[in-house]
């Protein structure tokens, strides 16, 4: 069996870092019933650089004291989503990468939204674990404390 064909087993609940975003260690809650992962995002504002359209946006992690990390990105696509209460609304997806405590990096694409009553500020949906992991949802922190 090849590296490629082995699935790291994740947990319920993990470290990661959003190196190009320059947002540090958070808590990310793993969630195999949303398709697409998200990430807590406010002031949301779409703006253009170099004819391309980006977004830019604050952080807030109220785990550390409510610390505000503002952070731009390519704006990947604008598309509706049904959220766990089942209202749709518009947001804003981008690209970038996420690393945890494995000390690997993976590609991921999330929407930006207002996450403030949720626990976790970041969750990850099936687009980023399917095929990647095995979630073992009896674990926490299964990929380890130490995001490097």
């Amino acid at each position: 069996m090849s590296d490629k064909a082995i699935k790291a087993t994740i947990g319920r609940y993990e470290h990661a870092k959003f190196p190009d975003l320059k947002i540090g260690l958070v808590q990310v809650k793993t969630d195999t019933g949303a398709r697409s992962s998200s990430i807590h995002a406010t002031d949301i504002e779409e703006f253009e650089r170099d004819g391309e359209a980006w977004v830019k946006f604050n952080f807030v992690d109220d785990q550390h004291e409510g610390k505000k990390k503002h952070s731009e990105a390519p704006l990947w696509k604008e598309k509706y989503v049904r959220s766990s209460n089942g209202r749709k609304q518009k947001r804003y997806f981008i690209h970038t990468k996420i690393k945890f405590a494995n000390g690997k990096t993976y590609p991921i694409k999330i929407s930006l939204t207002d996450r403030g009553k949720m626990r976790y500020p970041v969750l990850l949906g099936r687009r980023l674990l399917a095929g990647r992991f095995i979630v073992d949802v009896s674990k926490t922190f299964a990929l380890g404390d130490d995001v490097g």
